[in-house]
This record gives structure tokens, C-alpha cells and sequence, in this order.
């Protein structure tokens, strides 16, 4: 910064009024780049998330640590929203590199670790001892496995008592399907019937679990796979996410 007498005079005069100087109107593009807007929200979000991790919780009231919590849980989910719209809005391209299917679903549910706590809410891992190893995009497979274990985190949610999530992996026909379920919330035929309905805003999760549940199917059709849906015979969820071998 400046400190020196030029610089004064040039604030003062920055300070008078001027009637030369004229408004000038802000034109912006008819098209906007929302995407930008969106990067620089969520990375904002993972740096107020990364903020949690200097707070500790431990020597804290009750009530103290259920704030904290809470709070650290209404960040994570905003950053999938977030995430999820700028796959829809961007597509953006895949950096596929070779990696273990069951070290990505691992990584991801560690990261939900504190959303399973508040919501009462388990997952328990059948993935076999045989490792499956794909050339896939890390970042976005995981994304995608954020926004259905996010889904059926909420499904539990709402159902109001314990649940699990069951996740087993196999391989069929060159794709490996990754097989999320809950049975916790029972779904009505018309429940399940919009679960692809981008404005059903009462869903569980409400829509933000929705665009991420899209975002999730954008990112497994760009690796040769798909995202299906398919009732429990106890009325849950189950979520199948495939990915080409």
C-alpha cells in the first residue's frame, strides 16, 4: 500500500464529486456462466468445511457439539448440491486413470462419517475379496457414489429410527455394479415412481438430492454404465450404480 502525499491528493480527489463523471450501465452477457459462480461457491463451502477440522468438539457442551455437528452436516450436503449442478451445467470431462472401485467406495463413506452419526444411520460393506480395478474418473465416480449413499442417508433420516445401508459390489457383462440399499423408509409406488422427478420438493433430501441423484446418472452414462433404481421386497431402496470394467 501507498503512504505518501501523491497518494493522498489522489484519494481526495477520487472523493469529490465529479459532473463529468457519468454512471455507467453494467452490461452483463445475455448468457451467463453460472459454472463459474458455482466452482467458486463450493470451493468456498470446502473451505469453510475444512475450517471444522480446527475445532474441537471434545472438551464441549452437549448442545455445543450438536451445533457443530449440525452445521458441519448442512455444509457437506450443500457441497454435493453444488457439485451435482455443475456437472449437470458443465459435463465436465473425465481424467480417467486406473483405480480401485473398492478404495473409491471406502474413501466416500468415511466422508460421512459425522452425517451418519446425526442421522442414525450405519453402512456395512460386502465388497468381496477379489479387487476391482477400472480406468474411471476418481473425482466424479466419487461424486456420483456421494449423491446415492446421500439419498438413502436421507430415506433413514426420514424414516426416524436406525437403518443401514447395505453396499456390495459384483461384476457382470464387463460393468461393475456398485448395489446401495436401505429398508429403513418404506417408499409408496408413487414415492419410488418420482425419484427421477427433478421437482418433487418433499422428497427426502428435498431437491437437492434430487439434482445430485441426476448428477449421478450423467456420471456413470459418461463411463459406459447407468443408474437404476429398484424396490426392496421390505419397500426400501436400492440404488445401482454401473460403471464400465
Amino acid at each position: 500500500m501507498r503512504h505518501d502525499a501523491h497518494y493522498v491528493d489522489e484519494l481526495e480527489s477520487r472523493r469529490r464529486p465529479s459532473d463529468a463523471a457519468a454512471a455507467t450501465a453494467l452490461a452483463f452477457p445475455t448468457s451467463i456462466p453460472v459454472t463459474f459462480a458455482l466452482r467458486d461457491m463450493s470451493h468456498e463451502l470446502e473451505g469453510v468445511a475444512s475450517c471444522f477440522n480446527l475445532v474441537s468438539t471434545k472438551a464441549r457442551a452437549l448442545r455445543e457439539r450438536m451445533g457443530l455437528s449440525l452445521a458441519r452436516v448442512g455444509v457437506d450436503r450443500s457441497i454435493r448440491a453444488f457439485q451435482a449442478l455443475r456437472v449437470l451445467l458443465e459435463d465436465p470431462p473425465l481424467a480417467p486413470r486406473q483405480l480401485s472401485l473398492h478404495a473409491v467406495i471406502e474413501h466416500t463413506v468415511q466422508g460421512f462419517g459425522e452425517e451418519l452419526r446425526l442421522t442414525n444411520s450405519s453402512v456395512s460393506l460386502d465388497l468381496g475379496e477379489s479387487v476391482i480395478r477400472l480406468n474411471a474418473d476418481a473425482r466424479m465416480l466419487s461424486l456420483a457414489l456421494q449423491a446415492c449413499v446421500g439419498m438413502l442417508v436421507s430415506l433413514v433420516e426420514a424414516a426416524n429410527v436406525e437403518g443401514n445401508i447395505h453396499i456390495a459390489t459384483r461384476v457382470a457383462e464387463g460393468l461393475a455394479a456398485i448395489e446401495m440399499r436401505q429398508d429403513a423408509y418404506r417408499l409408496s409406488a408413487d414415492q419410488f415412481g418420482r425419484l427421477s422427478d427433478l421437482e418433487w420438493s418433499d422428497r427426502p433430501g428435498g431437491i437437492p438430492a434430487g439434482t445430485a441423484l441426476a448428477a449421478a446418472a450423467r456420471i456413470a452414462q459418461a463411463h459406459g454404465g447407468s443408474l437404476d433404481a429398484r424396490r426392496t421386497e421390505g419397500g426400501g431402496c436400492m440404488l445401482i450404480l454401473t460403471v464400465r470394467v
